[in-house]
Parts: structure tokens; sequence; C-alpha cells
């Protein structure tokens, strides 16, 4: 990058964008390749319904009893069954998810690597937003710098996202993984987000809120009838 005075750190909103922008690309041989291994999800689904049931009959058992909650607090966390139960759900959720995850992440490393060493030093997602991304003295990435940043980003998400969060500390605006790999993300000096940029974050927030919600509902449906069938019969 040849003029970096006229350059500044990218802000954390920004990044968002460009990062799921990237993502949603990045997600379609992920999830092409997820939804091929329908059977190991009906494990999961399978699993999640046997721990809901476990808990439903740990509820009724205590509502019979007049165990009060912070009792029946207490004897979930010592029962051995729920443990086993969950232990066999979580392994079921990482059978079904390794393999996805696993080709989002090599696939992104191409991806990204090719982009930020390219004469645009960036993705696309980037790239709409007119960002870049250089070494500390404003150069361009080679493969190796690009490939070690891509895998640092994996202890930003390991830090529940901490690492990622620090993009909003001035005044150099780094994220974890831009501090390890020593590079940072440019935006030309002023540009904020665009409206378009606060439309996306905004519609991605719903699609949260609406999966979460409808992931909810279910639990609450499927707990409510082992609930029933345990007092009723």
């Amino acid at each position: 990058m040849s003029e970096v005075q006229a350059w500044g750190p990218a802000g954390l909103w920004q990044r968002s964008v460009a990062w799921s922008l990237d993502a949603v690309l990045l997600a379609v041989p992920a999830l092409l390749l997820a939804g091929s291994r329908r059977g190991d999800w009906t494990h999961v689904v399978t699993r999640t319904e046997a721990v809901l049931e476990h808990m439903a009959g740990a509820m009724a058992r205590a509502i019979i009893e007049g165990v009060p909650l912070p009792g029946l607090a207490i004897e979930l966390m010592a029962d051995g069954g729920l443990r086993s139960l969950a232990g066999a759900l979580q392994t079921a959720v990482w059978q079904w998810a390794w393999p996805p995850v696993l080709v989002f992440v090599l696939v992104g490393a191409v991806y990204h690597v090719a982009f930020e060493c390219s004469p645009g030093q960036g993705s696309p997602g980037k790239r709409l937003l007119g960002l870049a991304v250089c070494d500390r003295q404003g150069r361009r990435l080679r493969p190796a710098r690009a490939l070690g940043r891509h895998f640092a980003g994996g202890l930003s998400w390991l830090s529940l996202n901490l690492g990622h969060a620090m993009v909003a500390i001035p005044p150099e605006h780094l994220a974890l993984h831009d501090q390890l790999s020593s590079t940072r993300v440019l935006a030309p000096a002023g540009r904020r987000l665009p409206a378009w940029g606060w439309a996306w974050l905004l519609l991605l927030a719903l699609i949260v809120v609406a999966a979460t919600a409808s992931g909810m509902d279910w639990a609450l449906e499927t707990m409510t009838a082992a609930l029933e069938r345990s007092l009723y019969g």
C-alpha cells in the first residue's frame, strides 16, 4: 500500500460486515456438505430429544414429590444418566459438525490468502467496503503471513470472540489475530459504514433471533410433551 497516510484503521462494524459477507460465500460448500449428512443430523435431534425427555422426567418427579427448584437443580447436576445423555449429544453434534467446519476453515484459508496477497489486498467482502489488509509497514502480505493470520483467527474464536471485539479498542483497532500476525486492516480515512452495511447487520441479527426463537420453541414443545407424558401417562 503506497499511501498509508491516506488510510486509517478499519472499525469493528466495517470489519464485521466484511467478514459476514465472506462467510456467506464460504458457507455454501460447508452447508452443502452438512445437508448431505442428514443421518448424522438425525442423531443430533434424537440425542437432544433424549436429554429433554430425561429432564422432563426429573421435573415430573419433582412436581409429584414437592421438590423445590433449588433441589431439582442439585438433583440434575448430580444425575449420572443426564450427564451420559449430554455426552452422547455432544458426540453426535461433533460427528455432524466437524466435516463442514473443516471445509469452511480450509476453503477459507485458500480464499483469504489468495485475496489478501492479491493487488486488491483483501477478500471480496473487504473490497466491497474499500478495506485492505497489510503488514505493519503497509505492505501487501506474503502468503506465509496471510496464512498465519487466517489460522491465528482461530484464537480470536476460541477466546469467545473477545479477540474479535478487541477491534473496538482505539487507536489501532487491532484484533487478536492482527496482533499475532503483525497485520492490520485499513479503510480510507474518514470512510464510514454505508447504510446498506447497517441494513445487512440488522438482517443478520434478525436471522439469529428467529433461528434462536425457533430452536427454543421446538425445545419447549418437546419438553412440554415429555412432561405431560410423565405426569399423565
